[in-house]
């Protein structure tokens, strides 16, 4: 079970966080049942977004603590990240997925307060 108590801590307090990003999509961050490695699921409108993540104060303890309680990171990345995120995303094992061509778009047009 590793330390999934304190990774969910953690976890917790990141979730907050992700609510101060305009240019986050989706965050999700798990611990697996059973297991000692956390996944992690983000999509960002585009690299600023996810530079201002990376650099938000309030959610580099509790990413820590979520890094510290794992003993193996799965990141899987798809779309084209530019050579600055590439670099951070780097350490947390990164690994490209491929895409194909038009299977992926951002909703220029999403209403979060639609109930549809």
């Amino acid at each position: 079970e590793g330390r999934r108590e304190e990774f969910e801590k953690n976890q917790k307090e990141l979730c907050k966080v992700m609510d101060e990003h305009p240019g986050l999509i989706m965050y999700h961050v798990d611990y697996p049942e059973g297991e000692n490695y956390s996944e992690f699921t983000e999509l960002y409108n585009n690299d600023a977004s996810f530079k201002a993540h990376v650099d938000n104060e309030k959610g580099k303890a509790p990413l820590g603590g979520c890094v510290d309680a794992s003993e193996t990171i799965e990141c899987r990345c798809w779309g084209k990240p530019n050579d600055a995120s590439k670099e951070i995303l780097a350490g947390f094992g990164a690994v490209y997925m491929e895409t194909a061509e038009n299977s992926f778009i951002l909703n220029p047009n999403v209403d979060t307060r639609a109930s549809i």
